[in-house]
């Protein structure tokens, strides 16, 4: 624990005066490039592996997954943000897969039920509005055998360390600006929401100007 919040206080004020001169797409970007140099890449491309058929990625920010789907996959993503869709779009030019981006929230996705093989979350779940009804969502337009797979920071299992996440949460929320949650237990919102976990692994990413909040490589189907 003491380890994260020192990483935190070194690193949040440049990250605030970086955030007073960038756009929101440059700043997540900037983060971005951090976060993979610091290892998330290698994570990225573990969590499309093998994919093929018909792929949903929901919240896909500027594109930073398109490189690594594999040329079998036929992916359809959505951003709500313009400006990151943006930089999707150019990024979606440059993929081995063929990419198709679409303005929507994961709370109201705009396919018919059972569209896709699979659906692919990158920290996506912690700023929704609604974890469970972007979940529930998420089930629906999954077939018969689809699966979810998701990499997404959570809140720690350590009570302490839980306790204080929920505590600073809101303060968090002001600062990043963009609803981002430090204290959501990803994993059960997604049992709850229909899906059998087939697979999970922690992981924690050591990135100048990101916290370092425990994570999770979750592969599940609906049950």
């Amino acid at each position: 624990m003491w380890c994260e919040i020192a990483h935190f206080v070194r690193h949040a004020p440049g990250v605030v005066a970086m955030s007073f001169r960038l756009s929101h797409a440059e700043l997540f970007d900037c983060l971005m490039d951090r976060a993979d140099d610091a290892g998330y890449d290698r994570r990225r491309a573990a969590l499309v592996e093998g994919l093929t058929g018909d792929v949903l990625e929901v919240g896909c920010g500027t594109g930073r997954m398109f490189q690594h789907y594999p040329l079998a996959a036929r992916v359809t993503a959505v951003e709500p943000d313009a400006d990151l869709s943006a930089r999707a779009r150019q990024r979606a030019a440059d993929a081995r897969a063929e990419i198709r981006l679409v303005a929507a929230a994961g709370e109201r996705l705009p396919f018919a039920a059972g569209s896709f093989d699979a659906v692919v979350l990158s920290n996506v779940l912690c700023s929704v509005r609604c974890a469970p009804t972007a979940l529930s969502e998420i089930r629906r337009t999954l077939r018969s055998g689809g699966e979810l797979r998701a990499n997404e920071h959570v809140s720690s299992e350590r009570r302490l360390s839980h306790v204080l996440m929920h505590a600073f949460n809101p303060g968090w929320r002001l600062w990043n600006r963009v609803g981002c949650n430090m204290n959501r237990r990803t994993d059960r919102s997604i049992r709850e929401a229909g899906f059998e976990i087939q697979d999970i692994e922690p992981f924690q990413v050591f990135s100048p100007g990101i916290p370092a909040f425990p994570s999770l490589a979750i592969r599940a189907r609906i049950g």
